[in-house]
């Protein structure tokens, strides 16, 4: 992951009216192929400092998500280096990091 992602994220978060300077809660969606993958991954990410990460069935197919969630300010966070952090642990397990959702903190 590239400082691309760092930009795109902080372009959609803007277009959409959010405040890139408050605090942010973010989503991040991670399929791995395995329940116990998943499990795997839930704890690297929480021992990193996420606040969460949560394990189900993914909605199709037979694989795993480990949703993970931490509390960022857009504008100060290095968002590319979260990227890269998760498509590692993704990738260790045989799976994939699959992008991100946040709320948006208006103006």
């Amino acid at each position: 992951m590239s400082k691309t992602f760092q930009k795109e994220v902080l372009k959609q978060l803007r277009e959409n009216g959010s405040d890139l300077t408050k605090p942010h809660d973010f989503e991040f969606y991670l399929y791995v192929p395995t329940k116990p993958y998943a499990a795997k991954a839930a704890e690297k990410i929480r021992r990193s400092g996420f606040s969460g990460a949560e394990v189900r069935r993914a909605e199709s197919g037979s694989g795993w998500l480990c949703l993970a969630r931490k509390t960022i300010i857009p504008e100060k966070a290095d968002l590319a280096d979260h990227a890269r952090f998760l498509d590692q642990v993704a990738a260790a397990l045989g799976g994939e990091f699959d992008g991100w959702e946040a709320e948006i903190v208006e103006v």
